[in-house]
């Protein structure tokens, strides 16, 4: 078996082991749930509009709504906490690798479940906004309206709100969903490998008080407009599309950013005391 397939082997392993996690349902039904909370704000609002929405635009609108990155990313966090996944049959999956090969395969586990969290997310827009919407590349009405809202007074009424002209302007309404969905899914996996590497230098409680507080702490700079030192705010799109490609310089960094963390739990990993993990387990 070649190493990639070994890596392979050991992330499905995780995946399908994870899967039957109460914690992992949990995080996934919270989550989802919430969004449906901000969903139902929106279609709410466009059904008193009379108008309808393109299918596509809940999931983009939603995802743009500060608090509902803040809630996401946090049941995001309850789907990975168990990081960096040691079990008891840790030192079989060892015994056919070795701790590299393993380490992949674990960041490997975390891309995979951060994808499915976001398609889960987009696809319950999609079909909910069916109802009601229509397919195509034209923005709609409601939407328009609520990016025209300056003074925030649909904002206030119907407690969501886009005030994001510029990606109206810049990009079609598919467009603006592949980069949302970009934004979301690369924002989710550069906190799950934060939380790993932190699992593996500190205890498992203190590494997810850690990437929390600097949730938290995101969320308050870019309340305070700070936006330039907030990694939740580089998740919303709407504050890097600028006509000139700025998503894509967004997109560049993240990947930096997730590159080097893998790089961190490479060199980590040879230190993990596997025994003291699995009899605490």
């Amino acid at each position: 078996m070649g190493r990639v397939k070994q890596v392979f082997y050991m992330a499905k392993a995780a995946f399908l082991e994870e899967q039957h996690n109460k914690r992992v349902i949990m995080g996934f039904l919270l989550g989802t749930a919430l969004f449906g909370n901000w969903l139902n704000y929106f279609l709410q609002y466009a059904l008193d509009m009379g108008e309808p929405v393109n299918v596509l635009e809940a999931f983009i609108v939603v995802e743009h709504h500060h608090k509902s990155i803040l809630f996401l990313a946090a049941c995001w966090l309850l789907i990975i906490s168990d990081a960096p996944f040691i079990k008891k049959n840790t030192y079989l999956l060892l015994c056919r690798g070795d701790r590299k090969k393993w380490d992949a395969a674990m960041l490997q586990y975390i891309m995979a479940q951060a994808f499915l969290y976001v398609a889960c997310i987009a696809v319950v827009s999609v079909a909910v906004s069916m109802l009601l919407g229509f397919w195509g590349n034209m923005w709609s009405s409601p939407v328009y309206n609520l990016a025209m809202d300056t003074n925030n007074h649909l904002g206030v009424k119907y407690h969501i709100s886009f005030p994001w002209v510029n990606v109206m302007q810049e990009m079609t309404v598919p467009q603006a969903f592949m980069v949302t969905f970009i934004f979301l899914f690369l924002y989710l996996v550069l906190i799950g490998f934060l939380l790993y590497v932190c699992n593996l230098l500190l205890k498992e409680i203190y590494g997810i008080l850690a990437v929390f507080g600097i949730q938290i702490s995101g969320y308050l700079l870019q309340q305070e407009g700070v936006t330039g030192f907030s990694l939740m705010a580089k998740a919303i799109p709407g504050y890097a599309i600028d006509g000139n490609g700025g998503q894509w310089k967004a997109v560049v960094l993240f990947c930096a950013i997730i590159l080097i963390l893998a790089l961190v739990s490479l060199w980590l990993i040879g230190w993990v005391d596997f025994q003291d993990e699995v009899e605490g387990e």
